[in-house]
């Protein structure tokens, strides 16, 4: 099978961690509709990527679940919605203790939804949108 290489001495920081997201790996935890919803949540549209994080959640593999709670965790966050983000908690760890296998730490739980919503705004930025979606027009939320 042909696997897409990407030259990363070219990349740094965000670009990098995007780029590594984005691309995918033989045994990919993200999966497609978790990539796209972080596509659509790096453009403002959160509405379609909470469809998306949903539709992974849904029909996805263990770890599809797993990164698509976290991912619709960090929307909902980025939305400033922080306590439905907490109430999707006891969900990401049952899918934690499925894919991984062992406990998930509070730590671990907040630095990896954080790292998604960090990714987001770092991509906002590169392609000259406000970071919190605050503006409107074609930068407005679920658009």
């Amino acid at each position: 099978m042909f696997h897409k290489r990407i030259d990363t001495r070219l990349l740094t920081g965000p670009a990098l961690l995007l780029s590594l997201m984005l691309t995918g790996c033989p045994e990919d935890p993200l999966g497609p509709d978790n990539r796209m919803a972080l596509l659509a949540l790096g453009q403002c549209n959160d509405g379609r990527a909470l469809q998306l994080a949903e539709r992974a959640i849904a029909q996805g593999s263990e770890q599809n679940v797993l990164q698509g709670l976290m991912l619709k965790a960090a929307i909902l966050r980025d939305r400033g919605d922080n306590a439905a983000a907490e109430a999707l908690y006891p969900q990401i760890q049952v899918a934690w203790d499925k894919a991984k296998r062992r406990a998930l730490r509070p730590d671990r739980r907040e630095r990896d939804i954080q790292m998604f919503i960090d990714v987001t705004r770092d991509e906002r930025r590169a392609h000259g949108l406000d970071p919190d979606c605050a503006s409107g027009g074609a930068k407005a939320r679920g658009q």
